[in-house]
């Protein structure tokens, strides 16, 4: 039976500053020794809190993890794009277009529409609105359409679809930054559909952004390598932070984060920083920092009452 999880709270800097002295303090370790390892962990605790990840949240190093990634990457690019190749996507896309330019009043659009009608485009309408698109007469039809739509209230609903997008990225990249960077989960894109030439060239497309899943993570990974490593008494350096994600690594880069050191008799500072580790939002949005302060503070007080539980169980017994 896999041991249950206890839920981590959010904690602060001060939080965490306050642990880890009091961790050195209890068990009579060296602060610069533990500083390293503590630092180290934390940049996997970023890795680990930040997303994509799979769904129960954590587990962000996890091949579910990388996979979550990739699905939400291909999904919200698919949001934009409908590949002009898939007729089942058409006909659906074929009915936006007629209710666009209705409602928009554009009788050029309706009258390119109802000419370039066929069967795999209305195979899928009512047996009304199929009825409007073949009257022979292209005017009366949209005059019918109007009617038929205002008093079936379909009109408005769904994405305008403009046409036929020229470059993927530019579209892509401007529909990202109307909303912050990043979709929110469980929200509904409401910006314009464009056609892509075809379903290659849009997962071609696809297949070159999903490459940059892991990105920010990358970040604290790069930050990480700069951190010291702790070394014991024997001289003996521990790999505290360890992690093993391909996904991630293939991402990384020396820019991408920055470590420094304080040091004076008595006094030790460290200071991480990953200069894409909020990239649109994405730690804001999930917790990350404070759920990382957290898990480091829960770790810690994990440690020193382990340290003394055999001491304190040895004394329980002598009092009974």
């Amino acid at each position: 039976m896999a041991a249950k999880r206890t839920p981590i709270d959010p904690a602060s800097l001060a939080d965490f500053n306050a642990t880890l002295r009091h961790f050195v303090d209890e068990l009579k370790l060296d602060m610069e020794m533990v500083t390293r390892q503590q630092i180290r962990l934390m940049c996997r605790d970023a890795m680990t809190f930040t997303p994509p990840m799979p769904k129960g949240g954590g587990r962000g190093l996890s091949v579910a993890a990388h996979k979550a990634g990739m699905n939400k990457t291909g999904n919200d690019i698919k949001r934009i794009f409908i590949p002009q190749d898939k007729p089942i996507k058409g006909r659906t896309v074929f009915l936006r277009q007629v209710i666009n330019a209705v409602k928009g009043n554009d009788t050029q659009t309706f009258f390119q529409l109802h000419q370039n009608v066929t069967e795999s485009k209305i195979e899928s309408l009512s047996p009304v609105m199929r009825k409007i698109m073949e009257d022979t007469d292209w005017q009366r039809a949209q005059a019918k359409a109007r009617n038929y739509l205002n008093k079936a209230s379909i009109i408005g609903r769904g994405n305008k679809v403009v046409g036929m997008a020229t470059d993927l990225k530019g579209i892509h990249d401007q529909a990202k930054g109307a909303v912050g960077g990043r979709w929110p989960k469980f929200s509904r894109y409401i910006g314009p559909q464009y056609f892509a030439n075809s379903s290659d060239i849009l997962n071609a497309y696809i297949a070159e952004r999903q490459q940059k899943v892991g990105r920010v993570k990358a970040g604290w990974a790069s930050v990480m390598e700069q951190v010291p490593k702790p070394v014991t008494k024997k001289g003996v350096e521990r790999n505290y932070g360890s992690y093993n994600a391909p996904w991630v690594d293939s991402n990384k880069r020396s820019a991408q984060g920055v470590f420094s050191a304080t040091r004076s008799p008595g006094f030790v500072s460290m200071t991480v920083m990953n200069l894409i580790g909020n990239i649109n939002n994405v730690a804001s949005e999930s917790g990350t920092e404070n759920i990382v302060y957290g898990n480091r503070v829960k770790q810690m007080r994990t440690a020193v009452q382990e340290y003394f539980y055999p001491t304190i169980k040895k004394a329980n017994r002598r009092k009974k």
